[in-house]
């Protein structure tokens, strides 16, 4: 992918990404870094919960609470190391950059299996 205005060149890898599966836990950062800013702040707003319901929710009541908030940001990291190649090319598409070899075997693969036309 490039930016037209400034030239910065991006690879986007196709299928499952490792960096936001290992990594998007800690607060959403490699999402931001995307930006794919909506994301990010989901995860902001599970450590939130996490950490007032560590913080306010006392013995018992609190497991109640953290197994599953556990369970749904590993779901969560699964679907973002699932889809989150997609999510950052059609990000970078909407935002304006192109694809730098738009014929190529590859591109042409990457854009069937993201369902892109650009």
């Amino acid at each position: 992918m490039k930016n037209p205005n400034t030239g910065e060149v991006k690879e986007v890898k196709i299928g499952w990404s490792w960096t936001l599966f290992l990594f998007s836990g800690f607060f959403g950062l490699p999402l931001f870094l995307r930006q794919l800013h909506v994301w990010g702040a989901i995860y902001i707003a599970l450590w939130v919960i996490h950490l007032a319901t560590l913080t306010f929710i006392p013995g018992e009541a609190r497991a109640i609470i953290v197994l599953p908030n556990y369970i749904v940001m590993f779901g969560l990291q699964c679907f973002v190391a699932i889809k989150g190649n997609e999510m950052t090319a059609k990000n970078y598409l909407k935002n304006g950059w192109t694809l730098v070899e738009p014929d190529s075997k590859l591109t042409k693969m990457a854009k069937m299996r993201w369902g892109v036309t650009a």
